[in-house]
């Protein structure tokens, strides 16, 4: 691809990232997948896991470092990708996902919590170096970003100094929070943001959640909705 065409909007290769060990399988992967090309058939998918994708229809790259959790997603900064768009498992794509960003690196203004949020990533250029000064010191970095001043890889990335901005300032509606953002809306959600992200609690596969052309996104689980109702009456709003 070359620099004519990544400067025209298109869906970029999505990349995920699967370590055993935690909540998620190659179920989760393969939900993901199916749900970008339901909306960018024959998307390219890849994902930089450590165990097998059998029966999974995505590229798979193995994990190299053996990073702790969710500092493996910093291999994603190795891949020989001219571009590409990260997604966290936990993200839902509700349309075709267009983007044509200039060279840098990405991610969202954090949802409330801290300053950036990595559940989705634009990554176009060489950003290797953050991975490995992560490297560098392995041990010492998984512990100094276990708290809450220092939150993970995605404030590692954020201390690193070379985010070039925010997906909310340079591609409006491609993604936001059902939480912060929809505030636990429950029901039809009319025009949703292409990427609707469900950081924390709780996971996608927690609720129901399925699309209708004309009618957009429903999203509803009984578990989570005395929250939404609470959610809504403190906006003011019932409806």
């Amino acid at each position: 691809m070359n620099a004519t065409e990544l400067s025209r909007p298109h869906c970029p290769p999505i990349v995920c990232v699967l370590k055993s060990g935690g909540h998620y399988c190659g179920d989760h992967v393969k939900a993901l997948a199916d749900n970008v090309r339901q909306f960018n058939p024959g998307a390219r998918v890849v994902c930089l896991s450590d165990i097998e994708l059998r029966g999974v229809d995505v590229e798979r790259v193995p994990l190299r470092h053996d990073l702790k959790g969710w500092f493996s997603k910093l291999e994603v900064f190795e891949l020989d990708e001219p571009e590409l768009l990260y997604l966290d498992l936990d993200v839902v794509v509700t349309g075709p996902i267009q983007v044509a960003l200039g060279p840098g690196l990405f991610l969202l203004r954090d949802f409330g919590v801290g300053a950036v949020n990595s559940s989705v990533m634009y990554v176009r250029g060489n950003f290797r170096p953050i991975l490995d000064t992560f490297l560098s010191n392995r041990d010492g970095f998984t512990a100094e970003y276990a708290v809450p001043e220092k939150w993970g890889d995605q404030d590692f990335i954020r201390d690193h100094g070379q985010i070039t901005g925010f997906i909310q300032d340079l591609a409006p509606g491609l993604a936001a929070s059902w939480k912060r953002d929809l505030h636990y809306q429950m029901g039809w959600i009319r025009q949703p943001p292409g990427i609707l992200v469900f950081h924390g609690k709780p996971k996608p596969d927690e609720l129901t959640i399925r699309h209708a052309p004309g009618k957009g996104l429903y999203v509803f689980g009984w578990r989570y909705w005395p929250k939404s109702l609470l959610k809504r009456l403190r906006r003011g709003s019932t409806t």
